[in-house]
């Protein structure tokens, strides 16, 4: 009895630890649709090469940080939001470009 008590606890706690454990990866995944994996953004007359899944596979930024009413759709792109939206999160993460010749090749 002892022993199927034991084995009765061990296999309700191993489901619960793996259903927390799927639930958790779950909440971590990237969108179905990720899109392409490298965007060239229009900047004036140059392309701005944009790691797509690169900026998706960080845990800190969620698709509404740059897609604000529509996904695959960033409002009014071009300097003034591009400044706006990644220069803070770049400087925040400590990661990307945000000095003008960065982006601004020649």
């Amino acid at each position: 009895m002892k022993r199927l008590l034991a084995l009765m606890v061990t296999l309700i706690y191993t489901l619960i630890l793996t259903s927390t454990f799927t639930f958790a990866a779950e909440k971590k995944d990237t969108p179905k649709d990720r899109g392409r994996e490298i965007i060239d953004l229009k900047m004036g007359v140059m392309d701005l090469r944009f790691q797509h899944w690169k900026h998706q596979s960080n845990e800190h930024i969620e698709c509404f940080n740059c897609h604000k009413t529509k996904i695959g759709l960033i409002d009014g792109w071009g300097k003034d939001v591009a400044h706006k939206t990644c220069i803070p999160c770049h400087d925040l993460e400590n990661k990307g470009p945000v000095q003008c010749h960065e982006c601004h090749r020649k």
